[in-house]
């Protein structure tokens, strides 16, 4: 029998060591055990005391020596089944304690230009349609144009379909013609823009999978946020889509450039 075999019931390396010692030499004194065992004596008698303490081992006098001898190894097998029985026991327990953390947010913070880059990245890892709000005119102010063209292109490439409502505004609009120019799919990209007075938006929020992606469109709070939710982001969704049902009753939407 090798130490490692007993190490994967609970025992250390030099406990493992003396008490294969001891079953082998079918009890002895410290010096032989210590000796058989290849631990340094007064080691060895560290480890026979703990040894004793888990009721693995015996001790008795023998002309005026202490002895020590290996109890039934049948007893360090019942010790394992004792603590997988106590585990079986509370896992119904611990399960319900996982069930209700399940419902927990994960929440990643992110800084600087770095974390919102961060951010608009997760999105491209999206399985579903992206939805959200945004401020199609602040966005380049807090990353330069030419990384947004390309983060629209990648979204493009990989069919991503995305909605999302925006203030109307010139710049918006230019910022649009730059990233989506003639001859994509429009199916893939469609935008409400709404009165600037209703939807004043500093942060953009976008919904996909069972997250959210916040970032914050002031380049002076450069601030970012995945929110990991299911529960959230269902809520989200329907909020959206009544606003999206609310905003389209009042004027049609753009579809990449068609519109106005």
């Amino acid at each position: 029998m090798k130490p490692s075999d007993l190490i994967e019931l609970g025992l250390t390396e030099d406990e493992a060591k003396v008490y294969i010692a001891l079953l082998e030499l079918g009890g002895s004194y410290v010096s032989a055990i210590a000796k058989k065992a290849g631990v340094h004596r007064v080691l060895c008698y560290k480890i026979l005391e703990g040894l004793t303490v888990k009721g693995l081992i015996a001790q008795f006098t023998k002309k005026n020596v202490r002895h020590f001898s290996a109890e039934d190894p049948r007893i360090l097998v019942r010790r394992q089944q004792q603590k997988l029985e106590r585990a079986e026991k509370i896992l119904p327990e611990l399960l319900s304690m996982t069930h209700a953390l399940a419902y927990k947010p994960k929440i990643q913070y992110y800084e600087g230009t770095e974390g919102i880059r961060n951010v608009l990245e997760d999105t491209l890892n999206a399985g579903c349609e992206i939805i959200g709000y945004t401020d199609f005119g602040a966005l380049p102010k807090v990353l330069p144009e030419n990384e947004l063209i390309h983060y629209a292109n990648q979204k493009l490439e990989r069919k991503i379909r995305t909605r999302f409502l925006s203030p109307h505004s010139n710049e918006g609009l230019r910022h649009l013609g730059h990233c989506y120019p003639q001859g994509f799919h429009t199916y893939l990209v469609e935008v409400l823009f709404v009165n600037p007075g209703d939807a004043p938006f500093e942060y953009q929020i976008a919904f996909y999978n069972d997250r959210a992606a916040i970032l914050s469109l002031n380049p002076n709070e450069l601030l970012g946020m995945i929110i990991e939710s299911s529960v959230y982001t269902k809520t989200e969704r329907a909020v959206f889509e009544l606003a999206w049902k609310g905003a389209r009753s009042s004027r049609e939407p753009i579809r990449g450039l068609k519109g106005g």
